[in-house]
């Protein structure tokens, strides 16, 4: 066995399911979550759909992300916000879940330039950077797909997030992820507000994009709705995997929050509702938006925050564009 191959394992504790025992072999990266196409398949109502990722690295050890689930992940009791290295009997928590990690060090031969490499593997690993976050997320998705049955809610959003992710690139952002009806974009900072008009924009026009669904796709007879947040902060950047098979992703509190915040969303109230620091950045925002503090999990204080109706952004955003 190799040590890209070292032995690794999750077993759940807590619930008496049929499967509890988990072999992390075989591939780099393993999905934990709700859904059932997730390696690591947690069945309870505390899990997010796609919650959290556990990443082989080249040199045998694992990272466990969080995929900014609604709950959290912690590790140890502490929780996390960047990746962070799994150490043999390790505990993992998940809402009410407590899974255990061992691994099997033994079998994991180190040479004399493993200190070496494990350090050039962080570096690479890890990058700290200030970004602007958009969360975008179709309303009553459940309903929806109740309504279309599998075949035709996937066709749906074949077609949603092909189109999602030529706007987001057409404004100069980079998709991290799909989570099942919503999408997380990122932008990097720029010297003026122009990452977080960007950001903006592109909600604005998946709003439009999203509404005018029903003409292109016969079967959707309502309109299709979203929901957006956005959020400016630090984030941890980092291409996970090896070779040609890395995954590029972006985690962090900033992350969460912006999960947390579209949550928060309101039709017709607050459809857009956007973090403090972007508020601050942002040419005469207190035009458009209103101000609100929210409880969010995870955090112990109030989280200041701003929203508005897209009717409101598309006016707002208008004025700022043609200024430039």
């Amino acid at each position: 066995m190799s040590d890209s191959e070292a032995k690794a394992t999750l077993e759940l504790i807590t619930q008496k399911e049929k499967k509890n025992f988990w072999e992390l072999t075989g591939k780099n990266t393993f999905r934990l979550g709700r859904g059932k196409t997730n390696e690591v398949v947690l069945p309870f109502s505390w899990v997010s759909r796609r919650h959290a990722m556990l990443q082989r690295e080249g040199i045998g050890f694992f990272n466990i992300i969080d995929l900014g689930s609604s709950n959290g992940t912690l590790v140890n009791d502490r929780r996390i916000y960047t990746p962070t290295r799994l150490n043999n009997n390790d505990q993992v928590k998940v809402g009410d879940s407590i899974l255990v990690f061992h691994q099997d060090t033994a079998e994991q031969t180190a040479d004399e330039n493993t200190e070496d490499d494990l350090e050039d593997a962080t570096v690479a690993f890890l990058q700290t950077e200030l970004v602007t976050i958009l969360v975008c997320d179709i309303r009553s998705y459940t309903t929806l797909s109740e309504e279309l049955g599998h075949k035709q809610i996937s066709q749906l959003l074949s077609y949603w997030t092909r189109k999602v992710s030529s706007i987001v690139k057409k404004n100069n952002g980079q998709v991290d992820k799909f989570i099942g009806d919503a999408v997380m974009a990122v932008w990097k900072e720029t010297p003026d507000c122009a990452n977080i008009l960007q950001a903006l924009k592109t909600a604005v026009e998946v709003c439009v994009f999203s509404r005018k669904l029903g003409k292109k796709i016969p079967f959707l007879q309502r309109e299709l709705n979203i929901g957006a947040a956005l959020n400016t902060g630090e984030a941890v950047r980092g291409n996970m995997g090896e070779g040609g098979q890395r995954e590029y992703t972006v985690v962090g509190d900033v992350v969460n929050v912006t999960f947390r915040l579209e949550d928060m969303t309101i039709p017709g109230e607050f459809d857009v509702i956007i973090g403090d620091y972007s508020f601050n950045h942002l040419p005469d925002a207190s035009s458009c938006f209103k101000p609100r503090k929210y409880m969010v999990k995870g955090k112990t204080e109030e989280v200041k925050a701003h929203g508005c109706t897209f009717k409101d952004l598309y006016k707002y955003l208008k004025i700022m564009l043609a200024a430039k």
